[in-house]
């Protein structure tokens, strides 16, 4: 589960596709269950995914309310700590990495100094 959220985490289109899916469901179910536009359903899920909470349209089904706390939940819960990790990771950067040519050094001299141990090895 957590390389999954991680790989999701690193692609921001792939958040966006999941964000945009889930407003287009909301709205569509939206409208279904509370007998309205998926027009007024696409205000409804946006407005909820923002958190914002005009009031001036809201469910009064128990399917509509049962709706609206589960993608209420999801984009809370999932999508925007998504979208923050990944603009942390663009953001935050670590300076005690290596870069890509010191790995290749690093490498290199490890190998050498197996090389140095085998031999000293083979002498013995």
């Amino acid at each position: 589960m957590k390389s999954i959220l991680l790989y999701v985490a690193n692609r921001i289109w792939l958040i966006m596709l999941i964000y945009l899916v889930s407003l287009v469901l909301g709205a569509t179910l939206f409208g279904i269950v509370e007998n309205k536009s998926f027009f007024d359903g696409l205000w409804w899920a946006s407005v909820t995914a923002l958190t914002i909470g005009y009031g001036d349209l809201t469910p009064t089904t128990i399917a509509g309310r049962a709706l609206g706390v589960a993608l209420g939940h999801f984009w809370i819960f999932l999508v925007i700590p998504m979208i923050i990790a990944n603009i942390l990771i663009h953001l935050i950067e670590d300076h005690d990495a290596f870069t890509h040519e010191e790995q290749v050094e690093i490498i290199e001299r490890l190998k050498r100094i197996e090389a140095r141990q085998q031999q000293d090895q083979i002498k013995k």
